[in-house]
């Protein structure tokens, strides 16, 4: 597929970085030449320097040939323009993918008029309070993401010594839950990725991933030792546009959080629009301040501020106080890093979940790569569609070549979620839910996809 991606930042160059890797023939377009000099080093794509939006620099892309543009710089209306121009230049139906995050462009009189014409207006600060919203609805949990339409969970938890899994091997843990309705799915440790067989050992301070059906989660997760109460008490430090959809969708459960905003103005706004929410004029790295608004008593203290370094120092300082959950927001990679080590539960990046975001809707229909795991995209996690033609319909797992570093997971048919054994037999239709390491992605992606599709 002929995909042209309007920016190269950080999103940009991920979803080129996959799309080619699927195949795909890709040009980049950007106006920072450092950021063209970084894709064109690393990736196979074409570059081309300029505005994206402007007519002349899409006729240099050639896109009236393009099959797909997704606009990711930084400006909403750079990349809202950017798609109308390409529907109208464009000599064939062309799928476009906007980043948005300004919510008046959102609004749904807008989505609905075809003269903008954008198949995917995607916000990252609202996914990404999305995103929080389900990790406060199992509580213990370092992770989760959706397959088949919410149908299945994958859910990260953190092995301590007193876990019932510590100590276990994946077979042993089969014995001892023989009913359970999950399977370990992955092992992270110490930022590796292992796609556990029955020998692999758990370990404490592991990050183990469960695949389970949606109605199985609190099983699974109270076989695991974590107690799912509710999260009433919640604290926001910052209050961008995350804490303000994390806030809204917090009073919609009936949760009334705190949220601290340095910026007065900022501060004034926030408590005009959110009437269940305790809004505090003060700094989120005001230690006296967290102390004395109980920082320390609450179910989860959740990072968001638009600063790196006041997220670092906010996370440092909210763990010392010692609440019973801390998520943190950071788009750098070695703040990530150092986040996890001091003991935070769980460490989001909005650009990252908005390129999971834009490639499942970009690979809707034939295999869609939910999130990455682990540092450095070690391993990907997928949901295929059987079809007629593929090798795999019709056959009994065990009777599949499936790859070293690769596990299907879970089956969705007809609504029904299946654990697989390896007497399971993949019908057409099927959805199929599969860890891999990275290098096993390609072997697993060509048993699984259609043999008319090809590799």
């Amino acid at each position: 597929m002929k995909t042209l991606i309007i920016g190269g930042g950080v999103v940009g160059y991920n979803i080129a970085s996959r799309l080619v890797e699927e195949g795909h023939d890709v040009t980049v377009v950007d106006d920072d030449p450092q950021a063209l000099e970084r894709i064109d080093s690393h990736l196979d794509v074409s570059i081309i320097r300029g505005f994206g939006s402007r007519p002349d620099v899409l006729a240099q892309a050639d896109v009236k040939a393009v099959e797909m543009i997704v606009a990711v710089t930084n400006s909403d209306e750079v990349n809202m323009v950017a798609c109308m121009n390409a529907g109208l230049m464009s000599q064939t139906p062309v799928v476009k993918v906007a980043r948005v995050r300004d919510p008046s462009y959102t609004d749904d009189q807008f989505l609905e008029d075809e003269t903008y014409g954008i198949d995917l207006m995607l916000n990252p600060e609202q996914v990404t309070a999305d995103r929080i919203l389900n990790l406060l609805r199992y509580p213990g949990i370092t992770d989760v993401s959706d397959f088949a339409d919410g149908q299945v969970k994958l859910i990260g938890i953190r092995i301590t010594p007193t876990s019932p899994f510590s100590g276990l091997r994946l077979m042993e843990l089969r014995e001892r839950f023989p009913d359970a309705g999950f399977i370990v799915g992955a092992v992270v440790r110490s930022g590796d990725v292992l796609i556990p067989r029955g020998e692999t050992v758990i370990l404490p301070g592991d990050e183990v991933y469960l695949v389970t059906a949606i109605e199985d989660v609190d099983e699974a997760l109270g076989s695991a030792g974590l107690v799912t109460n509710p999260v009433r008490r919640v604290m926001i430090l910052g209050g961008g546009r995350i804490a303000e959809f994390l806030a809204l969708g917090l009073e919609a459960r009936g949760i009334k959080p705190k949220i601290i905003e340095p910026n007065r103005d900022r501060a004034v706004a926030l408590a005009d629009r959110l009437p269940d929410t305790t809004v505090i004029h003060g700094s989120p790295t005001d230690a006296d301040l967290l102390m004395e608004e109980n920082a320390g008593e609450m179910q989860a203290v959740v990072i968001c501020s638009a600063s790196e370094e006041t997220n670092l120092m906010a996370a440092l300082l909210a763990h010392q106080m010692g609440p019973s959950r801390i998520i943190a927001i950071t788009n750098v990679v070695e703040y990530r890093s150092l986040i996890k080590t001091v003991g935070i539960d769980a460490c989001l990046s909005p650009r990252l979940i908005a390129v999971s975001s834009i490639l499942r809707f970009i690979r809707k229909g034939r295999v869609v790569a939910v999130q990455a795991l682990g540092d450095g995209d070690a391993a990907e996690v997928l949901e295929f569609e059987a079809q007629l033609s593929s090798e795999a319909v019709g056959r009994e797992l065990r009777e599949l070549r499936v790859p070293r570093g690769a596990l299907i997971a879970a089956i969705v048919r007809n609504e029904t979620v299946l654990i697989p054994r390896g007497a399971t037999v993949i019908e057409e239709a099927d959805h199929i839910v599969v860890l891999a390491q990275k290098e096993a992605v390609g072997s697993i992606s060509q048993l699984l996809r259609s043999q008319e599709a090809g590799a």
